[in-house]
């Protein structure tokens, strides 16, 4: 069968391609094959699912830890009974003020920030209202 009966056949899913028209989103060499292909082996497909999940693992573990070096500021906050402190000392301590888990708008009321079972509320200068779920 020659490859102009397998077009036919095939409703056009394979085709002729030359090297200009499609290459390998891993290395970069010419893709030969169904039209719908990205990769041009196994190999290839591996090696770039493999970098896609280390980046977001990478994303997942930096957000993790700024997420528990915040709560372990907030618990320590709570344990001395503050409920109020300056953001600029907090901000000294690793306090990174971006990194929540949870906001909520309160109606006519300052916005309510959540890191796990510690909620508070923020303004321009300072954290205030302290408090554990």
């Amino acid at each position: 069968m020659d490859i102009w009966k397998a077009v036919l056949i095939f409703g056009g899913m394979y085709k002729i391609t030359t090297e200009d028209d499609r290459h390998c989103l891993e290395c970069g060499e010419p893709i030969y094959g169904r039209t719908d292909k990205v990769f041009c082996n196994r190999a290839c497909k591996s090696r770039y699912h493999g970098q896609q999940r280390s980046l977001h693992n990478m994303a997942y573990s930096k957000t993790m830890a700024s997420l528990q070096r915040n709560y372990g500021i907030l618990e320590h906050l709570h344990k001395l009974k503050a409920r109020n402190c300056p953001l600029d000392e907090l901000t000294e301590m690793g306090f990174l003020p971006e990194c929540v888990t949870h906001r909520v708008e309160k109606k006519g009321k300052h916005l309510e920030y959540r890191c796990f079972d510690f909620v508070y509320n923020m303004s321009e200068n300072k954290l205030f209202n302290l408090r554990r779920l």
